[in-house]
């Protein structure tokens, strides 16, 4: 499954970033896996990665810079009874348990990631639908949509309705969300507010 995928982690705690990199290496068959401290530290490295896990924290503060084309899971330290990961926004790895655990959180993940990969086609959306997402993710309402891509308001409400079924996501926010972590739209075409 992680067969010559590139992981990066980033951890201001050097003992956890070492401590994914070990289970990573001794359950998983990935390429490479690299830590570093601060997101700074992972922007100015000069390598591609399919995987970056980094602490929530860090995720919500740099979620602009964070635009990269690759999956993202946050840490959490709080137990998957009580945190829910929110639609749209990338799944949690909990800290706070066994290495049996924390190796079944991994393979959850890889395997949720690897499903969404392979192409569910419930999931895909078409052509069409990622430009209305993208003009939704801007801040463009209907009618603004419907104008610059040349269709009908009817047209973009049906977009609308097909993207929201397909994703699960019903609210702007984590539409956007969604646009951005899969490269739908970048971080620094967002309106600023």
């Amino acid at each position: 499954m992680l067969s010559k995928q590139n992981i990066a982690i980033i951890s201001g705690d050097f003992l956890s970033g070492y401590g994914l990199k070990a289970l990573f290496y001794e359950y998983f068959t990935p390429a490479k896996v690299d830590v570093f401290a601060t997101v700074a530290d992972y922007h100015d490295s000069r390598h591609s990665y399919h995987l970056l896990i980094l602490p929530a924290v860090d995720y919500l503060v740099h979620l602009i810079r964070l635009t990269v084309k690759n999956k993202i899971v946050t840490i959490a330290a709080a137990p998957p009874q009580s945190v829910q990961s929110a639609q749209g926004q990338p799944p949690h790895l909990y800290t706070l348990c066994s290495e049996q655990e924390m190796v079944e959180q991994l393979q959850n993940i890889l395997t949720s990631f690897e499903s969404l990969q392979s192409g569910d086609a419930k999931n895909e959306l078409s052509e069409r639908e990622c430009e209305v997402l993208a003009k939704v993710a801007q801040g463009a309402i209907n009618k603004e949509i419907a104008d610059s891509l040349n269709i009908s308001l009817n047209t973009v409400i049906t977009h609308r309705k097909n993207i929201t079924a397909k994703l699960g996501i019903k609210t702007i926010s984590g539409l956007t969300v969604y646009a951005i972590l899969n490269g739908i739209i970048a971080g620094e075409d967002l309106p600023k507010s």
